[in-house]
């Protein structure tokens, strides 16, 4: 009896947190709206196309990795406007632009979108995930108070698989991410992840302004070079100093890229003009964390 009148209560706080049909309608609707400007492919040209992915809605550094995406990829990337943002945080959910939020869904009706736009052969996806990673190997994507869901590395691949994507840089900034190489592994796929399968990465909890593998790679690495070894070679170097730093274990970023990928992207790569970098233009604020988001999230920094 104590059972059941516990399941009751717990079935019942779980439906109040989901959203409702008019949230789960508006959310549609922004990323209908995102995917509709997507310009089409340029026969010819190797495009790039992008899918900025930030989990939390509880720290503001996912999310402002997510918005230096953005300039990033439209300024020394040629990329403008070939960019879908999923950010879960208060301050895009109301925001001008509003942007939709980041769920298991969403992620599969972004990428289905974004491969019915490029051409598998010539043109690549950049997926920059970054959240936080639990234990199990799976990422954290939560919207709202009680409003939680994980991503686990096969389910992406079968996401990928499913949009026939192709050429697909997947970039994914979290505790525990080593487990996504070894899912995403493809002559076409280059995965970098911020750690390896079994240990914590670190710089979220409201402590900066990007996390420390973040700002390493896509803010300092990739406007010095768009050459992945040589960026994921200098990120890697400085996370592990940083880490000596302040005697945190080693993360031990990963890195492995397929030899069709890595001939696209030069390709790729060859068609940039020059440009200069990109500032990071966030500040770190101090703030408290959310409880929630301690309790909620599992095992990670």
């Amino acid at each position: 009896m104590v059972a059941a009148l516990l399941a009751s209560v717990m079935m019942g706080n779980a439906a109040s947190a989901q959203p409702s049909i008019k949230q789960a309608n508006q959310q549609a609707a922004l990323l209908d709206a995102e995917i509709s400007r997507l310009p089409t492919q340029r026969p010819g040209t190797p495009d790039m196309y992008i899918l900025g992915v930030a989990g939390d809605a509880d720290e503001d550094v996912f999310r402002n990795e997510v918005l230096y995406l953005q300039q990033l990829s439209a300024k020394r990337w040629n990329a403008e406007g070939r960019m879908l943002s999923l950010i879960n945080h208060p301050a895009t959910a109301g925001g001008d632009p509003a942007m939709p939020r980041a769920t298991r869904q969403t992620i599969g009706q972004s990428l289905n979108a974004l491969g019915k736009v490029l051409d598998p052969n010539e043109d690549v996806l950049f997926l920059y995930l970054s959240s936080h990673g639990l234990d199990d190997n799976s990422v954290y994507l939560h919207t709202g108070p009680g409003q939680e869901e994980y991503l686990a590395p096969d389910e992406l691949a079968r996401m990928l698989d499913k949009a026939g994507i192709g050429n697909a840089v997947i970039v994914v900034s979290a505790c525990y991410s080593g487990a996504f190489v070894q899912a995403l592994r493809s002559p076409k796929h280059a995965v970098i992840t911020a750690a390896r399968r079994d240990r914590p990465s670190f710089g979220c909890g409201n402590t900066d302004s990007a996390t420390w593998f973040g700002r390493a790679f896509l803010v300092e690495a990739l406007n010095a070079t768009t050459d992945l070894t040589q960026a994921f070679d200098m990120a890697a170097t400085t996370v592990r100093k940083r880490e000596r730093k302040e005697g945190e274990r080693p993360s031990v970023p990963q890195f492995e890229m397929g030899k069709d990928i890595a001939q696209v992207w030069g390709r790729w790569r060859a068609s940039l003009p020059e440009t200069q970098p990109v500032p990071y233009p966030f500040v770190h604020q101090p703030r408290a964390a959310p409880a929630e988001a301690e309790a909620g999230a599992g095992n990670h920094k």
